[in-house]
Formats: structure tokens, sequence, C-alpha cells
């Protein structure tokens, strides 16, 4: 795979994972879920589940494909930037990363004996893949790559929450 291809593919897993989770967002008012029903239950999980395993592709699996290590050319100045700009220590991002495999493994992938299931806060889930999409296009653009990329992570995510609400909105009418 060339280095274009995989940026863009990673770049693609960035917007597959946001709109997944702003999808997901959508579904809820406060702590309950816009419509009920096994359907729309899940529907709603659908979204988280995509959500979680494309964010583990670009932050959990280091020797993945698309791990942001295999891609980004400076990563310990994106790695600072990153933790400084989710507001953690390396410690906490790692235990992060903990919380997020224990969810996709033993929720998603496999359905193991834990009778609890521990839905990580997915705050830093938008925050990571918001900063790797807009840090790529800012900084690893070598050529027309991103010539169909959205203008930014925030934009990118917007478009989809609205869309999610609205599409809820016409639903529950």
């Amino acid at each position: 795979m060339t280095r274009k291809e995989r940026l863009r593919r990673v770049a693609i897993l960035c917007c597959h994972c946001l709109r997944n989770l702003a999808f997901y967002k959508a579904g809820w008012r406060g702590k309950s879920l816009v419509l009920e029903g096994e359907f729309w239950i899940n529907v709603n999980s659908n979204f988280l589940d995509i959500c979680v395993l494309e964010w583990c592709k670009l932050f959990c699996d280091a020797n993945g494909k698309h791990h942001w290590r295999k891609i980004i050319s400076d990563q310990s100045s994106f790695f600072n930037s990153l933790l400084h700009q989710l507001g953690i220590t390396e410690d906490e991002f790692n235990s992060y990363i903990k919380s997020m495999k224990e969810y996709r493994d033993k929720f998603v992938a496999h359905l193991d004996s834990e009778e609890t299931m521990n839905i990580p806060i997915l705050d830093i889930t938008k925050n990571s893949v918001s900063f790797l999409y807009d840090y790529l296009l800012q900084h690893e653009v070598e050529g027309d790559f991103f010539v169909d990329a959205r203008g930014n992570a925030s934009e990118f995510y917007d478009s989809f929450l609205r869309e999610g609400i609205s599409v809820y909105g016409r639903l529950t009418t």
C-alpha cells in the first residue's frame, strides 16, 4: 500500500468513527434513547460499536495497518500535541486505550463472561480522532490526497450530528 493510500484510509477511518459517533449521540436525549424498541436500540448500539472498532484501528492496535504511528511523520510531536489537546497524561491515555479495547474485545468482538458493559466516555474518542484528522490535513498532505476532504473534523462531526438529530426529529413527530 502506498503512503497516499494509507493516508487516505486513515482519514476515511477517522470519518467513519466521527460519523458513527455523531449518529450515536443524535439518538440520545439526556439519558434516554429518542426512539424506543429493539430496532432503535440495535441501531444505536451499532453506531457505538462501529465507532469503537474504528477508533481502535487508529489508536489501539499498534501493529495494525492504520494505527497513527504507521502514518504520522513526526510521532513525538503529534503524540505530545494530542495529549495536550486532550488534557490528559500518557498514562491516562493508555488507560483509555485499555477501556476501549476491553469494550471492543468483551462486548463487540466476543461476548465474554462479564455481566456489566462499561461504555467508555466518548469525549476522548471524538477529540482524539478529530485531532488526528485535522493533523493529517494540516501536516501530512503531500499532494492532492484529500481533495474531497471536509474542511475540518468539527465541521464533519457537526454536520452528521445535525443530520442524525433531524432524522430522529422527523420520526418522533
